[in-house]
């Protein structure tokens, strides 16, 4: 019974920390965050869809892009990449077209076509992957190079 008070002066530090740790909750966390009457978010904050819509527009669908760039969206449309959004591989429409002359991105390595054609087991197999770039340009006939790019024998916007 010689270390009961040190149990007792360390179970009154352990509550008055948990109790300390929910009042600091209190003024952390927002209100609109979880359980909120019978509804319960998770881990969604319920007036964070109003700050959003507050946001300005940085993503838009192929449209927009269409009403200037009309000879490569007739391309895309007919391509294999139809399914593929144009920013999805130029980057938001807004870098481009927030009155600047700023072109938009292109990334026309190996490595950016190989995000979405690298082989995977995940990936269905006739899905068009690249298990080695090397292989691959020999296989259709080509002499293989270091640097290569894929657009040097693919149309991106219709890849055959």
């Amino acid at each position: 019974m010689k270390h009961t008070s040190h149990i007792i002066r360390f179970a009154v530090v352990l509550v008055a920390l948990v109790a300390g740790l929910f009042t600091l909750r209190i003024f952390l966390v927002p209100a609109s965050f979880g359980v909120q009457q019978d509804y319960s978010y998770g881990f969604h904050r319920g007036a964070s869809d109003a700050e959003q819509e507050t946001l300005p527009v940085l993503y838009t669908d192929s449209g927009k892009c269409s009403q200037c760039h009309a000879a490569e969206t007739e391309a895309w449309k007919g391509g294999k990449h139809a399914g593929v959004a144009c920013e999805t591989c130029h980057g938001n429409w807004q870098a481009h077209n927030n009155n600047t002359k700023d072109k938009a991105g292109k990334d026309s390595s190996a490595e950016a076509c190989l995000l979405c054609h690298a082989a995977l087991d995940a990936r269905p197999a006739d899905f068009p992957q690249i298990a080695d770039m090397k292989k691959h340009v020999e296989d259709k006939g080509g002499a293989y190079e270091k640097g290569m790019l894929c657009v040097g024998c693919h149309n991106a916007h219709d890849p055959n």
